[in-house]
């Protein structure tokens, strides 16, 4: 269920991070579309990270997908939710099977 956009980022960590997300399942889009649910982004105040939060998506840092990487399975985004994200402060987003973080914020 995460359809992704990445902001901020060049290649080849661009090219990195959207492959270590579709091989975890999330599909990709190169700008926000109505279906995106998250943006991935090297700095909260880029125009793509404005608009998401203007339609309500969650706008997470890149150790979001390295961990849930390492750890081969989707982590709650709340421990790494960037100022300004629709749901910054609440972890209600994740599907109820989502194990909790066993981590600190990085």
């Amino acid at each position: 269920g995460v359809v992704l956009v990445l902001s901020g980022f060049e290649n080849p960590l661009r090219s990195q991070l959207r492959a270590a997300a579709v091989g975890l399942g999330a599909e990709y889009r190169p700008d926000w579309t109505p279906d995106s649910t998250h943006l991935v982004c090297a700095f909260p105040r880029t125009p793509k990270a404005a608009r998401a939060r203007e339609l309500g998506g969650l706008l997470v840092g890149p150790a979001w997908i390295w961990d849930c990487q390492r750890l081969q399975r989707r982590l709650p985004c709340g421990p790494y939710l960037l100022d300004g994200s629709a749901s910054s402060g609440s972890e209600g987003e994740e599907p109820e099977d989502a194990p909790p973080s066993s981590h600190p914020s990085p």
